[in-house]
């Protein structure tokens, strides 16, 4: 029995002397792992990326390169219209463009303000510095001038007060 509990004792010191002395090793190599994977270049951890920052970082590119780089990114989501492909390298925004093209031709807005207007269905509209672009379920879908002492136009949209019928009601 006394042999027994000192060869356990023995099993766990050296145990515990061999996890101490490899500690540092496996530390270090994870420390390696971690500066690898900050210094892969951008293109290769483009999947990584969220959609919305694609988007918006798209407008501040400098090189041909890295604006195909992504395009192809986003359109393998299945982000850009064809209207998209058209205007956004002209940096000009029309109806039926997605937000996502909006954003990658003129960066991101001064500000935005949205409202479920139904079930599944958003309506937003950006501010930009020279005008208004209202956009539902992702797509621009109304673009107005902006002019001083104007305000954006509204999310929601009063219905009109309906007369009654002619005749009373029985």
């Amino acid at each position: 029995m006394l042999k027994n509990s000192f060869s356990i004792k023995v099993l766990s010191v050296s145990l515990l002397a061999s996890t101490l002395l490899s500690a540092p090793a496996v530390a270090s190599e994870a420390f390696k792992n971690d500066v690898e994977i900050t210094i892969q270049p951008v293109q290769q951890s483009l999947s990584e990326v969220e959609t919305l920052k694609l988007c918006i970082g798209y407008a501040s590119l400098k090189t041909d390169a890295d604006r195909t780089h992504y395009k192809k990114e986003l359109d393998l989501r299945s982000q850009l219209s064809v209207k998209d492909h058209q205007f956004v390298d002209k940096h000009h925004v029309e109806n039926s463009m997605t937000v996502c093209g909006m954003y990658m031709a003129l960066g991101k807005p001064i500000n935005e303000q949205s409202r479920q207007i139904r079930p599944m269905t958003f309506k937003a509209v950006h501010v930009y510095p020279d005008k208004y672009y209202v956009s539902q379920s992702g797509m621009i879908v109304e673009t107005l001038e902006r002019k001083p002492d104007t305000l954006p136009p509204p999310l929601i949209h009063t219905p009109p007060k309906v007369q009654g019928p002619p005749v009373d009601p029985k």
